[in-house]
């Protein structure tokens, strides 16, 4: 096993992705045709939030107040990145991966993560449960297929989070069409606040040059797609469970967006906690997905015993438009 710091790059056919290991197992660019399917990225980057795609560990979006409640306890969290006042997207995507394997269109890369020992009272923690991660890269001609796994490495139960942050060009006629059923609302810290019901407006396509989001949706059947009518291209993701939310974020005045498939709902973790401890946990709807791996419906928080593994898959299939 190496530390890879210099960039990975697959090619097979019309496709070609390069990957950043050292740099939070970051994806720099996937191209289709010579077409940039992601956002590609400038120069050699620094930081993970540029680049094209990065992962979501073991939670995506942010934690209300920076404080984490789970089990009866409570946990303050440090921030993972300095232009937000809240910890975001976890913590892998801040720290170097180890590839394992490597072959001409196939990589595997490895993450491990131990509680700091000896903290002071109080003092904020990346993050309290001990966890192992996988990332797997499988490049076809027509297809990217990407999976992502967390183990829980210790010994209590813990909560935990998978997804994507991909980034796409936005042009003009940039279309993103989704199946969901609802979007959360957001408070002035971006949290959510109300949950509406889309009444088909994604489904339909929404022109992402004229909308500001940062949302989470849910109800989401695990398909999308983005589509740039100008540049006569598309390319449609296909999630499985348990990436049951989706975040769509078309910052103003950008030339990218972000779809990002998700297992959980923005600060999933507190709001299953609160939920439990005002109703007990009978009140819950668990899904059972894998030995010892159960997921919230209502949250999508994964909850995950001793020893147990949760996976996720997205699938992105870059095609012409007719």
């Amino acid at each position: 096993m190496t530390d890879t710091a210099a960039p990975l790059r697959l090619t097979t056919g019309p496709a070609m992705l390069e990957l950043l290991p050292a740099l939070g197992g970051t994806i720099l660019r996937y191209d289709w045709h010579g077409v940039p399917v992601l956002r590609p990225t400038e120069g050699m980057p620094t930081a993970a939030r540029v680049t094209a795609c990065y992962p979501l560990v073991p939670y995506s979006n942010r934690i209300a107040d920076g404080r984490l409640a789970f089990g009866g306890k409570s946990w303050p969290i440090a921030r993972t990145a300095d232009n937000h006042p809240l910890p975001i997207h976890g913590l892998a995507w801040q720290r170097p991966w180890t590839v394992t394997r490597q072959d001409a269109t196939h990589v595997l890369m490895e993450q491990r993560y131990e509680v700091p020992e000896a903290l002071a009272p109080e003092a904020a923690v990346p993050w309290p449960f001990p966890f192992h991660a996988t990332q797997s890269f499988e490049l076809g001609e027509d297809v990217l297929r990407m999976t992502l796994t967390l183990r829980n490495t210790g010994t209590t139960e813990q909560p935990a989070g998978l997804g994507w942050h991909p980034y796409f060009p936005r042009t003009p006629q940039t279309r993103v069409r989704a199946q969901v059923s609802h979007m959360w609302i957001n408070d002035d810290q971006s949290l959510p606040r109300e949950r509406i019901d889309t009444g088909g407006a994604v489904d339909d396509g929404l022109p992402v040059a004229q909308v500001d989001l940062d949302n989470v949706f849910d109800g989401f059947a695990g398909t999308a797609s983005v589509a740039w009518p100008e540049r006569g291209m598309a390319v449609d993701m296909e999630a499985h469970a348990p990436l049951g939310h989706l975040v769509i974020f078309t910052p103003p005045g950008k030339p990218h967006l972000a779809v990002e498939p998700v297992s959980n709902m923005t600060d999933a973790f507190n709001r299953y906690a609160l939920a439990t401890a005002a109703a007990h946990e009978q009140a819950h709807e668990l899904a059972d997905l894998a030995p010892g791996v159960r997921q919230d419906r209502a949250t999508g928080t994964l909850l995950l015993a001793p020893g147990a593994q949760a996976a996720a898959t997205l699938t992105l299939r870059p095609r012409r438009l007719r």
